[in-house]
């Protein structure tokens, strides 16, 4: 924590993350989490506190833990320890964890904001649900590709559903999720 405390103070443009849970990924010697949850919980709430202090948005991905993670996110808003922007990541949670965490922004004054990343979520039939009760005011783009060749594809692949879905023109999509980027990453 201390290391990621000297970087984002001396980077003013800094975020915290992307950080988060982890429910999915098992070591196949052990069948273990290869990081413990306890541990992740842990560290992801450290991590939480510390953009709350800092006044700096969090990029957040979870993976098939969203009820830890609604916990560990009540606990911090009851400690009054919440960031002031989430954005979180490729969303992959049901219609339910999506009401829950938008509940649980709005009490801690928090502004939530959600992707959805072709290559992870566009084959499930709930994204074009979630983006239609999320609305425009709080989507952002994304890709999530490590290879940067396929990123620009993606993006238009989701300016599309994202126009398909709320029967918007594309050019009103790239116009708002521009402007939720800027009001995200405080630029």
């Amino acid at each position: 924590i201390e290391k990621l405390t000297y970087h984002l103070e001396t980077t003013p443009n800094s975020i915290v993350g992307e950080i988060g849970l982890d429910g999915f990924h098992f070591c196949p010697q052990t069948k273990e989490l290869v990081a413990p949850l306890d541990y992740q919980v842990d560290v992801f709430e450290q991590q939480m506190i510390l953009a709350h202090q800092l006044k700096k948005p969090v990029s957040l991905h979870a993976v098939q833990c969203w009820g830890v993670l609604s916990q560990s996110l009540a606990k911090l808003k009851r400690q009054k320890t919440f960031p002031s922007s989430i954005y979180f990541l490729a969303f992959g949670g049901k219609a339910g964890t999506l009401d829950q965490l938008l509940a649980l922004c709005k009490q801690a004054n928090c502004i939530p904001y959600f992707g959805f990343a072709p290559c992870v979520n566009f084959r499930s039939p709930k994204t074009s649900t979630l983006i239609k009760k999320i609305g425009i005011a709080h989507l952002l783009l994304e890709s999530d590709r490590e290879d940067a060749s396929k990123v620009n594809g993606d993006i238009e692949t989701g300016i599309q559903l994202i126009s398909e879905t709320l029967e918007l023109e594309k050019d009103t999509i790239i116009k708002q999720t521009n402007i939720n980027a800027q009001r995200f990453y405080g630029f």
